[in-house]
């Protein structure tokens, strides 16, 4: 399996410098050297001040060096990168990214990556609303789930990945990328989208005093950075238009509910009621 020894994050937003905090954080872990490259100098700057690297790079060519290369920006960016390093990996070396749509990306490492190199799509199921540097927490990633989707047939790197995933602390699920693209849509892309919707829908409110603790949970996410969400959803837009048609039918069914008589409704609150407490919603 890769070596990881040397690791290369290329993207410094909350994601990438949480990784490598927490690689840099674990002496035992045995990585010698988290080198970071961004867009944004400011971000970098600031992914080092929170310990997040220990080499600042000119260029994302300069990853070409590392064992491992994590990509960590929007997934746009992501494929860009595949397409402008993956012909350049060495064999032994392993590409691995944190983007929230998968299948675009898989594609991607699928006709850039050369097959005597690693490449394993990856998804970090944590994170908080607020982008950047400066929100990256590296304890968010102790016990969470790191979707790993195969390219191909190649479990030397998907173990490789699998070990850097335990390193981190998070629990490894394998899936498929279109399969991890539909639960997606679904669990998280959609509700960044209500949000927005519903934060718009409230802009006319003419008093924060109306402003429900309930609405101040619903659009919680529509907090999070505007070009990192745009980004994943159109990766996976026809799933996420999919998952809509499906939100649209349970709020008729809802309605036609209400329609129906109160307590009609309330059975189906109830049932909603337990399936929230099912994935931990208070």
């Amino acid at each position: 399996m890769t070596a990881l020894d040397r690791v290369a994050i290329l993207g410094t937003g909350q994601i990438g410098t949480m990784v490598g905090m927490a690689l840099r954080a674990g002496p035992q872990l045995g990585v010698k050297e988290v080198a970071v490259w961004d867009r944004d100098p400011a971000a970098m700057d600031a992914c080092q001040r929170r310990a997040g690297a220990s080499r600042l790079l000119k260029g994302p060519r300069g990853a070409l060096d590392s064992d491992l290369i994590i990509l960590a920006t929007p997934v746009a960016q992501i494929v860009e990168l595949i397409r402008e390093l993956g012909p350049r990996l060495a064999p032994g070396q392993l590409l691995l990214d944190t983007g929230s749509s998968k299948l675009v990306v898989v594609r991607a490492m699928r006709q850039y990556v050369p097959k005597a190199a690693g490449a394993v799509g990856g998804h970090p199921l944590c994170g908080g609303s607020e982008p950047g540097p400066w929100a990256a927490d590296p304890s968010l990633l102790q016990h969470a789930t790191f979707v790993l989707c195969p390219v191909r047939a190649d479990p030397p790197s998907l173990g490789t990945a699998r070990r850097l995933v335990e390193m981190l602390g998070s629990v490894p699920l394998e899936l498929d990328a279109g399969e991890h693209d539909r639960l997606l849509a679904r669990s998280s892309h959609l509700p960044h989208l209500v949000a927005a919707a519903i934060a718009e829908m409230n802009g006319e409110v003419p008093t924060r005093a109306l402003f429900s603790s309930g609405l101040r949970g619903a659009v919680r996410l529509a907090r999070s950075d505007p070009a990192m969400v745009a980004s994943f959803v159109c990766a996976n837009l026809e799933e996420v238009r999919a998952a809509s048609r499906d939100l649209r039918l349970q709020l008729d069914r809802l309605l036609a509910a209400a329609a129906s008589g109160e307590e009609h409704l309330v059975a189906e609150l109830e049932r909603a009621r337990l399936r929230a407490l099912q994935v931990g919603v208070n």
